[in-house]
């Protein structure tokens, strides 16, 4: 039978859903759109015959894995985001002696184990439905940086004092601390990064925390929350440092230098995130991270459109930068990548 969609080692298979699951061999045939929100991918197959085999063996471990269809062979998922390291160095041993007596000894232990397993469930009458469709992970770095930009933010937008506190607080550049006057980060490291939090109009804010959750979430949901929070400070300290540095540049009469002016929002580091998720869709599909071309030209168009001063004031630098250091993680070789 062929199937686009593998989803593989369930210890209740004897069970079925009407009509949406169907047996092949030993594996479960699952839907494109039936994917658990807690899975993380941990590599590709590039044979469907190996893809079984290193299903059998995992199943043998005690780790439950998905393989979707995907161009000449399988991506690979793990159901429990805490075997996703494990399911990578088995993969990784897998891959380099797939011939290895082990994985072929595993075809007949997971048979046997399935059969005494469907003994089990027959003996005991408990039938166990899992709707993995209602399960979502909750993108909690996302969720918590989108609730530190509307605390700061709203008061800023609904209090003019509110607001001078605000930057005073958690700004990085303005009056009296500039470039060329004070670098206030030096004894308050916080200023690198609260920058992103601060959001001076009501639509600057609102396009922002709509980005965020959008980019956040997918790449959160696809690289794990450790790996999103530290992409999300590289992000946010490398913009913001770039804006203070040159964010003071004037060509009025000759190149002039001076102290940035006060900036602030989320752009800079969505930039980024978008940059990341762009070269990763490119060059390293098998993450399941993807970004849309139409989305792509439209954040670029964006970024020109504020370059040209038709918008009024616009951290430029900060999203440049962003861009830019996103580009270049997203580049990274997955050994070395966020």
């Amino acid at each position: 039978m062929h199937c686009e969609q593998l989803l593989l080692s369930l210890s209740n298979d004897k069970y079925r859903l009407e009509n949406k699951f169907h047996y092949h061999e030993e594996s479960l045939i699952v839907l494109a759109n039936e994917r658990n929100d807690f899975m993380r991918q941990i590599g590709f197959i590039p044979d469907p015959v190996d893809a079984k085999k290193f299903e059998d063996y995992l199943y043998t471990q005690g780790t439950l894995v998905r393989m979707d269809r995907h161009n000449a062979g399988y991506n690979v998922w793990v159901f429990d985001e805490d075997k996703q390291i494990f399911g990578k160095q088995e993969l990784s041993q897998y891959l380099e002696n797939p011939q290895s007596k082990i994985y072929s000894d595993a075809v007949l232990i997971a048979k046997n184990k399935r059969i005494k397993q469907e003994k089990d469930d027959i003996a005991t009458p408990e039938y166990k439905v899992v709707f993995s469709d209602q399960v979502v992970q909750f993108p909690r770095v996302t969720f918590l940086l989108a609730i530190c930009i509307l605390a700061v933010s709203v008061p800023m937008l609904l209090d003019d004092e509110k607001k001078v506190s605000m930057v005073s607080i958690f700004g990085l550049a303005g009056q009296g601390m500039g470039l060329f006057s004070n670098l206030a980060f030096s004894t308050q490291p916080w200023r690198l990064i609260t920058p992103v939090f601060l959001h001076f109009g009501p639509l600057h804010l609102l396009f922002n925390i709509m980005l965020l959750v959008e980019f956040g979430r997918m790449i959160e949901s696809q690289r794990g929350v450790v790996k999103f929070f530290f992409l999300f400070l590289a992000l946010a300290v490398f913009s913001n440092l770039a804006q203070l540095f040159l964010g003071g540049i004037r060509f009025n009469q000759g190149l002039y230098f001076g102290p940035a002016s006060t900036f602030g929002g989320m752009s800079g580091v969505i930039y980024g995130l978008l940059g990341y998720a762009w070269m990763k869709a490119e060059f390293q599909p098998e993450l399941g991270i993807s970004v849309p071309s139409s989305t792509v030209k439209f954040m670029l168009f964006w970024l020109v459109l504020c370059m040209t001063g038709i918008l009024g004031p616009v951290a430029n630098i900060c999203h440049i930068s962003g861009l830019l250091m996103g580009l270049i993680i997203g580049l990274l070789p997955r050994k070395f990548t966020l």
